[in-house]
């Protein structure tokens, strides 16, 4: 069965398995909801730190420098994956875009 996502890290994509991805997936559905474009980043992104976390021997080895990286940029994206789906929250309760709760007719 082939990955959900895409990994464009050419040193990781080939070690992210179904299993972590799997496993990814499953911890970031536990984080809440968030935008479809925003949970496959942030799937992708934990997925990495996994991988990483797994295949790393030495805390000065490749693995450790992109854990660290990755670590960073789950850290900066998760705050904008929860604006996000607050948007749509309050796009979704507000009824779109208007103001006003009762639709306004002229006599």
């Amino acid at each position: 069965m082939p990955l959900a996502n895409p990994y464009a890290d050419a040193y990781l994509a080939p070690l992210v398995t179904l299993a972590r991805e799997d496993q990814a997936a499953s911890e970031i559905a536990m984080l809440g909801t968030f935008p479809d474009e925003w949970t496959s980043r942030l799937t992708v992104l934990r997925a990495y730190i996994i991988t990483c976390t797994e295949s790393m021997k030495s805390s000065d080895d490749t693995f450790a420098a992109k854990l660290s990286a990755y670590r960073k940029e789950f850290d900066a994206a998760l705050p904008q994956a929860r604006s996000a789906q607050a948007t749509v929250d309050a796009d979704t309760t507000s009824g779109g875009s208007s103001v006003f709760s009762v639709e306004l007719e002229r006599s």
